[in-house]
């Protein structure tokens, strides 16, 4: 299984041969494609070959594209790989309402849960208790809105009093950057199994092509906070080393239905336990993470 997430920040030309990745620098390095989730391209001096953008396609390897100030801008995805592509589009379209409502609120009870274990891994296990209240209270379908109540309440607490999430500051800055990161991560997840991610459970933006990666996204966002507030201070310069730090999210360590998985493998689980969810209509089989501390997973 593909466990490798590369980021080429310098000048390079990449290529195929073998089978293989391969990064000519002052040096040339290979890489079994195989072996490769993700390849993110941060600077502008970067060249691919044709042959290698069609092998990525055939090994499902996800190429983000970043801007000139280094943000995820784009990714490169293959055309409909799955054998049954139209058997899963037809599955897709016909869920039911109730069904798709059992789902989110699934989601949003995960997704604040992890957001409160954040903040008793941040040492505010009190503020945390107020997090674990208005998981308790979500609806089918989240009627009543909880997980943005519970967002803002949740920003507040971690970064300070005010904080908003469209001002400019480092700290909005990583975590987009970081939520680029699992959204590419759970996009290619979601093509992989044949899903058309354009169509939500959710989500339902007429001008998104990720609606699907952007609903099973939601329960990753906490593990990019946690990072972000145990490592970065508002003095802080967006920078190299910041967006080094933030690829550990797709090696930390959470509890899936009781298996311990990165969150590299685990979103992979997320989106089969779904086909299985969606193919019985019952959202009781679908596998969400527990966000249980910072370690990174540890692969026998």
């Amino acid at each position: 299984m593909a466990y490798r997430h590369i980021v080429i920040r310098n000048p390079a030309k990449l290529s195929t041969a073998n089978e293989q990745l391969v990064i000519k620098q002052e040096e040339a390095i290979k890489i079994p494609l195989e072996d490769i989730v993700t390849i993110t391209l941060e600077d502008p001096a970067i060249t691919i070959t044709n042959a290698l953008l069609s092998k990525c396609t055939e090994y499902h390897v996800e190429l983000i594209i970043c801007d000139r100030k280094r943000m995820p801008s784009g990714i490169v995805q293959p055309f409909h790989r799955h054998s049954r592509q139209k058997a899963v589009l037809e599955m897709q379209l016909s869920l039911s309402k109730p069904f798709k409502k059992r789902i989110w609120q699934k989601v949003v009870v995960r997704k604040l849960e992890n957001q409160a274990r954040c903040l008793e891994l941040n040492h505010m296990g009190e503020e945390a208790q107020k997090v674990y209240a208005i998981s308790r209270s979500v609806e089918s379908g989240d009627r009543t809105n909880r997980e943005a109540y519970g967002a803002k309440i949740y920003f507040e607490l971690l970064f300070g009093e005010g904080f908003h999430r469209r001002e400019e500051n480092v700290y909005n800055i990583c975590l987009n950057y970081g939520y680029s990161i699992i959204r590419s991560l759970v996009a290619r997840a979601l093509v992989r199994y044949g899903f058309t991610p354009s169509y939500g459970v959710f989500h339902d933006s007429q001008t998104n092509a990720f609606n699907l990666a952007d609903d099973f996204m939601e329960v990753l966002r906490p593990f990019v906070d946690i990072i972000i507030i145990s490592n970065v201070t508002e003095d802080n310069e967006w920078n190299s080393e910041i967006r080094k730090l933030l690829f550990r999210v797709l090696d930390i360590e959470a509890v899936w239905n009781g298996e311990r998985l990165s969150v590299t493998h685990g979103v992979d689980n997320m989106i089969k336990s779904f086909v299985s969810a969606s193919r019985q209509q019952d959202a009781s089989l679908l596998i969400l993470p527990e966000l249980t501390n910072l370690k990174a997973h540890r692969y026998e």
